[in-house]
């Protein structure tokens, strides 16, 4: 177990190859590292990470042997951060946080068959980062929620208002 809340290791090429960067906690700009801004793996011992909009976590061990794993579309990493805030999080129907109003802080499979609820058009995010999936059992298009009020669907880049299930990122 790591005497650290968050511990993750990027390194500069696949399989973690390369040059190394261990943090253990926010670097907003890795160049002043003194390591390059390319990250093609990375090794996550505890906590919760993100880069650019990409969440490393203990899923999977918290081994991240290339970009593939974390779905990026390049090996360009600027800054990462911690990610410690509990989870909590209101789904709204309507748009500028109004209508049916359901509060989470646990995951849920299907909105649907819980809440009767599988449009949503406005969140607030209180705590924690969370993934909102277009179908139920966290499948589909997904997006990536962290703490802010989003007052439309199209503010967290979805193209409608369909969630289908939605969960929060684990701490380890």
């Amino acid at each position: 177990l790591s005497k650290y809340l968050n511990k993750c290791t990027c390194s500069s090429g696949r399989n973690f190859a390369g040059r190394r960067l261990d943090l253990t906690s926010d670097c907003q700009k890795l160049s002043e590292k003194n390591v390059p801004d390319r990250c093609n793996s990375v090794q996550v011992e505890s906590g919760n990470f993100r880069g650019r909009q990409y969440l490393w976590d203990m899923f999977d061990r918290g081994e991240y042997n290339c970009t593939d794993r974390w779905c990026a579309q390049g090996d360009h990493i600027s800054s990462v951060r911690a990610d410690n805030n509990p989870p909590r999080a209101q789904l709204f129907e309507r748009a500028g946080f109004s209508g049916k109003k359901t509060e989470l802080h646990d995951d849920i499979p299907n909105l649907m068959s819980r809440y009767s609820l599988n449009r949503v058009s406005s969140v607030r995010v209180m705590g924690g980062t969370w993934v909102a999936y277009q179908e139920p059992n966290y499948r589909g298009a997904h997006y990536i929620l962290e703490k802010k009020d989003y007052n439309s669907f199209s503010d967290w880049g979805a193209q409608n208002s369909t969630i289908g299930s939605i969960r929060r990122v684990r701490f380890s």
